[in-house]
């Protein structure tokens, strides 16, 4: 049955102008004198300035994932260790047995 659509192939891309738009003329610009004292000038000497609270992160990540295999469930335990410390900060599943193979 025909529902009376056909897609065919186009030659091309439609072609039209892009006309850019003469810019907004400038009102008269005033001139001003500042004193030395109110003049604002790039510093030379300044650090680098950061606009976060956060402190810069370290080179090393602050956890690790380790993947074992449990031999009893023969299941894969899933760790998230904290770098810094060694401690274990969540297990998946968390009742995983001693005799686990790296």
């Amino acid at each position: 049955m025909d529902a009376g659509l056909t897609i065919r192939p186009n030659d091309g891309a439609a072609n039209t102008a892009v006309v850019r738009p003469n810019p907004a003329p400038v009102p008269q610009a005033v001139a001003t004198d500042l004193n030395p004292s109110q003049a604002v000038t790039a510093a030379t000497n300044a650090a680098a300035a950061r606009n976060d609270s956060r402190p810069v992160a370290s080179e090393e990540p602050a956890t690790r994932v380790d993947i074992s295999f449990d031999k009893k469930t023969h299941t894969a335990v899933y760790k998230i260790i904290d770098t810094h410390t060694g401690h274990v900060i969540l297990q998946v599943p968390e009742q995983a047995h001693a005799d686990i193979t790296v």
